[in-house]
């Protein structure tokens, strides 16, 4: 049901719930976001409502039928013709979030939802950015050839991933998006469940064919080639139903499934990638020669994939996110956020992030102003983000870190090297990538 609210209203988004008992979602788009927080009635307090918006429970006719009855009783049109029922439809994989008006709030508006949520992924139009990889990624698909997409923790790739299979799905491809962390890596015989949608004949098999059936004897696991021959047979179907264009498989957090797949499969995904039946996305930290050299085996994939790296936002890009609050900044926050948080898109939303939070909360009991709230607040997330991932840096990248943080020269730009620039970690005059870096490095050493 579309709900409407005045001359200047825009719609925000939409969730998807699917009843229990029934083939069909009813999509609820709407545009007043105090929904689930505002109205008054029987049976329909704010929780429920917010869990009915956000899909996480299932509504009655009769539920639906009150809450049209209790908009109308605020005084917003509801239009019959905004109900859609859509058959069998799959729920989005990803609720968006809405944009943040460009302009203040009238007197009386309800409020907005947050502009900014650093944990959430990103699709367009809050995705912002990466043009160049989004570019490098399409012609890969086009040409039927692979990627290796390399990015550090938290940079991106994983939103990166959903827009471009979000895209590749608009252009006709068919798109299997996949993670090393989830059930696909367990093994081929779920890499290629997952990929083909398949469902196990005995559903007391596990993936590793280690479960036992009727009789006690021990289910045989789907060998490497048998489960590439089915993939291959998938990849087939797809490329003819879609005009003769390769299935992409994009595979996020790739070193959990590379880590645990048997060798023989891998070997035949490189055939299917060398015969361009398919095209491959790895999404990793490292690259594919450095996870390998830890599991002590030669990378089956070397010199097939495209390497693209994806680091800070673009500078058009840090401006573009911060414009989603636009509505609720001071004229000189986007250059302290940017100075404190700078172009990383998860650090840089989540400062964005706790100033809100700070000015939604009123004045501090301490006497502190919004921004050292949030700074404060933030510099301690930030500093859990940087102890994850400071172990898993080369001793040399660190001295490199501790030398730009304490104002000296010799940096990657010494030799030549800008590999930390590349990967976010320096900006590209060889500085941290954000003072909240600095100030950490100083402090740990």
């Amino acid at each position: 049901m579309g709900i409407h609210n005045g001359p200047n209203h825009q719609r925000a988004g939409h969730a998807s719930i699917q009843p229990a008992d029934q083939g069909f979602l009813y999509t609820v788009r709407h545009g007043w976001q105090s929904l689930s927080e505002e109205l008054p009635g029987p049976s329909l307090d704010a929780r429920n409502l917010r869990k009915i918006r956000d899909g996480e429970q299932q509504p009655r006719d009769g539920t639906v039928k009150r809450i049209v009855d209790l908009v109308a009783a605020q005084g917003i049109q509801i239009q019959v013709d905004d109900l859609w029922l859509f058959p069998d439809d799959p729920a989005p994989p990803v609720a968006r979030t809405p944009t943040w008006p460009t302009a203040p709030m009238a007197a009386g508006d309800a409020p907005p939802p947050h502009p900014f949520d650093p944990w959430a992924i990103a699709l367009p139009p809050v995705f912002v950015g990466r043009t160049g990889a989004l570019r490098d990624l399409e012609r890969a698909a086009w040409d039927g050839r692979g990627v290796s997409l390399l990015g550090e923790w938290r940079i991106g790739k994983t939103s990166l991933l959903h827009t471009w299979g979000e895209r590749a799905r608009e252009l006709g491809f068919a798109v299997r998006l996949l993670s090393g962390q989830g059930r696909e890596r367990q093994g081929h015989q779920a890499f290629v469940d997952a990929v083909v949608a398949a469902v196990p004949a005995d559903p007391r098999t596990a993936a590793t064919g280690t479960a036992t059936g009727a009789a006690g004897e021990q289910a045989v696991p789907e060998s490497p080639d048998t489960a590439a021959d089915r993939l291959g047979d998938w990849c087939s179907a797809q490329r003819q139903t879609c005009g003769g264009l390769p299935p992409l498989l994009l595979l996020d957090e790739a070193e959990g499934f590379l880590g645990h797949c048997e060798p023989g499969f891998l070997e035949r995904l490189r055939g299917l990638l060398t015969g361009r039946r398919l095209s491959l996305v790895f999404a990793t930290r490292r690259t594919l020669p450095e996870v390998y050299a830890d599991l002590g085996r030669v990378s089956p994939f070397a010199n097939m994939l495209e390497s693209v790296r994806i680091g800070l936002l673009e500078p058009g890009a840090a401006a573009a996110l911060l414009a989603r609050g636009a509505a609720g900044l001071e004229p000189d926050d986007p250059a302290w956020l940017l100075d404190q948080g700078g172009r990383h898109p998860f650090f840089l939303t989540l400062l964005a992030r706790r100033l809100f939070d700070a000015r939604a909360d009123g004045p501090d009991p301490d006497g502190g102003g919004p921004r050292a709230q949030a700074l404060a607040r933030f510099r301690d997330e930030a500093a859990q983000q940087f102890a994850l991932w400071w172990p898993g840096l080369a001793e040399r990248d660190r001295q490199r870190l501790r030398r730009a943080a304490a104002g000296g020269t010799a940096t990657d730009a010494d030799d030549g090297d800008d590999t930390l620039c590349r990967r976010g970690l320096l900006t590209d005059d060889h500085q941290p990538f954000a003072r909240v870096l600095s100030e950490w490095l100083n402090r740990k050493d």
